[in-house]
């Protein structure tokens, strides 16, 4: 297994989780600004920008999922089956993280950021 196969296969489990605290992180510093401005539109992007990059995360786990073989994780051991692991993981973590910046991001088309 090459150091590209191991790299794309932490990615895939990395990148969606990344996304969620980087989404966090950057509303939270966005909320003071948005509601000087009285406008939401930078919390929207920040939303989107995560969503995108969580795809992204999950469009590599999958690749790396079907490169190792597309069958779902069983208990042998080895390089193969310790792949296809990863790559599940990473494409439902992917999904989960997701789901987490959809829903984080509902809050910012609800509410007003001078809400409080």
């Amino acid at each position: 297994m090459c150091w590209r196969e191991v790299l794309a296969l932490w990615a895939g489990v990395l990148i969606a989780p990344a996304a969620w605290v980087l989404q966090m992180q950057a509303g939270y510093m966005l909320v003071q600004p948005a509601c000087m401005s009285g406008r939401n539109t930078s919390l929207h992007l920040v939303t989107f920008a995560a969503l995108v990059i969580a795809a992204l995360g999950g469009l590599i786990a999958w690749r790396s999922w079907q490169r190792a073989g597309a069958h779902w994780p069983d208990e042998a051991g080895g390089p193969r089956p310790r792949s296809r692991f990863m790559g599940m993981l990473g494409l439902l973590l992917s999904a989960m993280f997701f789901l987490v910046i959809v829903a984080q991001g509902i809050g910012s088309f609800v509410l007003h950021p001078c809400q409080p």
